[in-house]
């Protein structure tokens, strides 16, 4: 029995050792249950800004030699160990504003990366090549090996500074040469496709175009300039892309005189496409125009019956329709296939329906999606209005609407002579042309005296028409 009771105090013993000293030990080597800022604090691991922790690439491209730039490094960090316990550091990655970049480490504890890498990678993290001072968030991941052989995982966060090459300064206006069809017989510098200044966005400018071919459509981009002066002119203006043939969605500009060599981006596929510059950030993009956009709401049983159509490709669209205040949505196909525009113009998958103000009635509307707005015009009321109608032309006859049907109908006389549809009773907004195919202030229209009842579908240019049937 004594043997057990010594045995038992022994143990206590250690127990009251361990309790003593369990507030000042960590397992450090375990990072799942260690802080990796707490441990770099803990073994006084500083991570500050580099001896290269500003990169002037203009002074780059002037100081460094032309065959020693795609090896050049900067120094963008330092870590430094005050702490004993610290046998050594070693670097296990870095990120610049999130984005993951290859980085070294010298026997200083010095983190260098590739000065051409860490130039591209904040053109992608901005997706920008304005000459426009960037302060860099610069993450450290590393691991502090100790003395007694333990290996902590420890981060760190620092800045840099970046000043990328300078650009040209902007100009009033753009221009487009390529395989277009307003261009003409070839790249004709006398017949530029002019591109318009985007309202509200400082510095961007849109062109629609229509291109030529099935496969590859090559096109430059010109500083506005005199016609007349020909490739002369255009030239000293001149930009495109870094690789020859670029096909992408969207890029950076390069212009005459770039660090980079300029080359020619194409478009891809016969039909008309939407091409925009950003001279502020040297950017450019382009997109699919689409002749029609599409609503589906809670008035339409969600259906995407009710169009808009944009005739000149320029991503405003115009239709008629009747709409409630349950919600709908704008989409680019007659379908939810393709991009659906919600609340706020939002294309999340998620997005809220759009809510409108307005009572429920019937509208014209208009979407700018360069804009990312719409517009509402309330049409109470829809008449028939000419010297074939009783009232001539001083005087509306007016349509009822049939919302089950979705058209506005009118069982009337007509006699000799034309008649021409409006709303409001005023010429704001008419419709003519033919009867398949009505216009906004589209020609007068004519049919053979008789009783009708007559129903207008004013849908969308394109698609707007109406129907006559002899009234029984």
């Amino acid at each position: 029995m004594k043997k057990y009771h010594i045995l038992a105090a022994m143990f206590l013993t250690a127990m009251t050792f361990t309790a003593c000293t369990d507030d000042d030990f960590t397992d450090w080597a375990q990072p799942q249950s260690n802080n990796p800022e707490d441990a770099a604090a803990k073994f006084e691991i500083n991570f500050s800004a580099g001896a290269d922790a500003t990169v002037n690439m203009d002074e780059f491209y002037t100081t460094v030699a032309e065959e020693e730039r795609k090896t050049d490094s900067v120094e963008i960090v330092k870590m430094s160990a005050s702490d004993a316990k610290v046998a050594s550091i070693l670097l296990n990655g870095i990120q610049i504003n999130g984005i993951s970049i290859p980085a070294s480490l010298t026997a200083g504890n010095a983190v260098k990366v590739n000065t051409l890498e860490l130039d591209s990678i904040v053109r992608a993290a901005y997706f920008s090549r304005a000459h426009i001072e960037r302060v860099l968030k610069i993450d450290v991941n590393a691991s502090a090996k100790l003395v007694d052989g333990q290996a902590v995982n420890i981060q760190g966060t620092t800045s840099a500074t970046l000043i990328p090459v300078s650009t040209p300064n902007a100009c009033d206006s753009y221009m487009l040469l390529g395989d277009f069809v307003e261009n003409g017989n070839g790249w004709d510098p006398s017949t530029p496709v002019v591109m318009l200044p985007v309202s509200g966005k400082e510095g961007v400018f849109q062109a629609v175009v229509e291109t030529k071919n099935e496969g590859s459509n090559w096109f430059k981009f010109y500083e506005g300039f005199d016609p007349a002066g020909g490739w002369d002119a255009a030239n000293k203006g001149e930009m495109g892309c870094q690789k020859n043939g670029d096909d992408s969605s969207e890029n950076f500009l390069v212009w005459r005189g770039d660090v980079f060599a300029l080359n020619c981006p194409t478009i891809t596929g016969q039909g008309h496409f939407q091409v925009t510059l950003d001279a502020v950030n040297f950017t450019y993009s382009i997109a699919p125009a689409k002749a029609y956009l599409y609503m589906a709401g809670d008035a339409n049983k969600w259906s995407h019956v009710d169009a808009l159509s944009s005739p000149s490709f320029n991503n405003i669209y115009k239709g008629y329709m009747y709409l409630n205040q349950n919600g709908f949505k704008f989409c680019t196909e007659a379908n939810w296939n393709g991009t659906n525009y919600g609340a706020d113009f939002s294309t999340a998958g998620d997005a809220g329906n759009i809510i409108m103000s307005e009572p429920e009635g019937f509208y014209q509307v208009i979407v700018d999606l360069n804009e990312k707005s719409y517009a509402l015009t309330a049409i109470s009321t829809i008449g028939l209005i000419g010297d074939a109608t009783p009232g001539g032309w001083s005087e509306d006859t007016p349509m009822e609407y049939d919302k089950e049907n979705r058209c506005w109908v009118v069982t009337t006389d007509i006699g000799e002579g034309e008649f021409k549809f409006r709303a409001n009773k005023d010429w704001g907004i008419n419709w003519g042309g033919e009867k398949d195919n009505l216009t906004q202030d589209g020609a007068n229209l004519k049919e053979a005296p008789g009783r009708y009842t007559i129903k207008l579908y004013p849908l969308c240019e394109g698609m707007s028409h109406y129907t006559i049937e002899a009234a029984k």
